[in-house]
């Protein structure tokens, strides 16, 4: 019994063995483009669901303060440097970005210094043709006698489109 079980355990770290310097790791990988990670839990940018921006204007109080994925072409970029300490304690830039998909365009802010952009890639480093893909929160502040509503969408996640 105790022979029988010593050659099951030499067979089987053989057989790990043999598979581990055959199959190089490339090999066991699949042909989709990675995707970011995003947020504490590390969940990947694509499994949120792609909102068209038409449907986030026409609908922003169904997206109040929550965070939702969209995809566009950057049509435009402007860099401020905000001096008030007030905002956040120090002086920051802040970018706007025009973003622009099949449905309309929105004006994203990414708050530099000051703000909650997890990536690596930060606005300022986008170049005006770009395809991106973000994670936004969106946010309708409302003013007493206000008659509508202005929609902000702030960057939570920035990356470029794979292909």
């Amino acid at each position: 019994m105790h022979i029988l079980r010593s050659r099951i355990v030499l067979l089987t770290t053989l057989f790990v063995a043999i598979g581990f310097t055959c199959f190089p790791p490339e090999a066991a990988t699949d042909e989709l483009p990675r995707s970011s990670r995003v947020g504490p839990l590390r969940i990947p940018l694509a499994s949120y669901e792609r909102i068209p921006i038409s449907t986030v204007q026409a609908h922003p109080d169904r997206y109040q303060m929550r965070e939702i994925r969209l995809a566009g072409l950057v049509t435009s970029i402007r860099t401020e440097l905000i001096t008030n300490r007030l905002i956040c304690g120090r002086a920051h830039e802040r970018t706007k970005l025009t973003l622009e998909d099949d449905t309309g365009e929105i004006v994203i802010v990414d708050q530099g210094a000051c703000g909650r952009n997890q990536s690596r890639l930060k606005a300022p480093m986008l170049q005006m043709g770009q395809h991106i893909d973000l994670l936004v929160l969106i946010n309708t502040p409302t003013s007493p006698g206000a008659l509508g509503s202005t929609l902000e969408a702030t960057i939570r996640f920035l990356d470029l489109v794979r292909d």
